[in-house]
């Protein structure tokens, strides 16, 4: 006669369900610990100790002050291992912070890169990350209809691959491309540059298969302290 099964392992069992069904889609923010308890009428230790086991098995992040993320699928590493994509060549984590987290109308210009209609809404994102050696400029732009469910904390949390592959359709393909700039407002207000010093401006088209565009970003650098690799391996 077979023992019966702890209810944490149960429980757990039925959230790696929810993963498997994306009823929690991967690399987004799910139920914290408190919400749990309620969905599955349980105590605290008991969903503790259910959330401790999807950790330990690599399906569930646990972000101290944040809550529950379910395992990204798609790494950047992936993507730079499929794809013949310029990076950084520094490898140092960046402190990411919000500027702009807000919807609009996508307009002319966004609505043909993204193959649109112009009065489509998209959410238009703006953030800086830095570290002591290093700043970045980065803007985002994802169709709304595409990530219905986005919120202010995921792109905290979340890097840019795996952000846009969390929407209605998978990453597929990446095309870039890399310009030396001069330094204007946005990079003068938020990186703190002098007017006119040289930037890298990275622009990143994200595209889902048969070319269907499903998200924008521009990525500025200090040209002067950046350096790029072109990886084709």
């Amino acid at each position: 006669m077979s023992a019966k099964q702890p209810l944490f392992e149960k429980i757990a069992n039925e959230i790696k369900d929810k993963i498997e069904r994306e009823e929690y889609k991967a690399g987004m923010l799910m139920p914290n610990e408190k919400e749990l308890q309620e969905i599955f009428s349980s105590s605290r230790t008991t969903i503790r100790r259910a959330v401790d086991l999807l950790v330990s098995e690599g399906l569930i992040l646990r972000k101290n002050g944040v809550g529950l993320y379910v395992q990204p699928k798609l790494t950047a590493q992936n993507i730079l291992e499929m794809t013949g994509v310029m990076k950084n060549s520094t490898t140092e984590d960046l402190k990411k912070e919000i500027k702009d987290f807000y919807i609009r109308k996508a307009g002319k210009f966004y609505a043909g890169m993204l193959q649109i209609k112009e009065n489509e809404l998209i959410y238009y994102i703006k953030f800086v990350q830095k570290s002591k050696l290093s700043m970045t400029l980065d803007v985002l732009i994802l169709p709304l209809r595409l990530y219905p469910d986005l919120q202010v904390k995921d792109v905290q949390i979340i890097n840019t691959i795996e952000l846009v592959n969390s929407g209605k359709y998978k990453l597929f393909e990446l095309q870039q491309e890399l310009q030396l700039i001069l330094a204007g407002n946005e990079q003068i207000k938020h990186m703190h540059m002098q007017e006119g010093a040289p930037v890298f401006k990275l622009s990143s088209v994200f595209f889902a298969e048969r070319k269907t565009p499903i998200a924008i970003q521009n990525r500025y650098e200090d040209a002067k302290s950046t350096k790029y690799v072109v990886d084709f391996n």
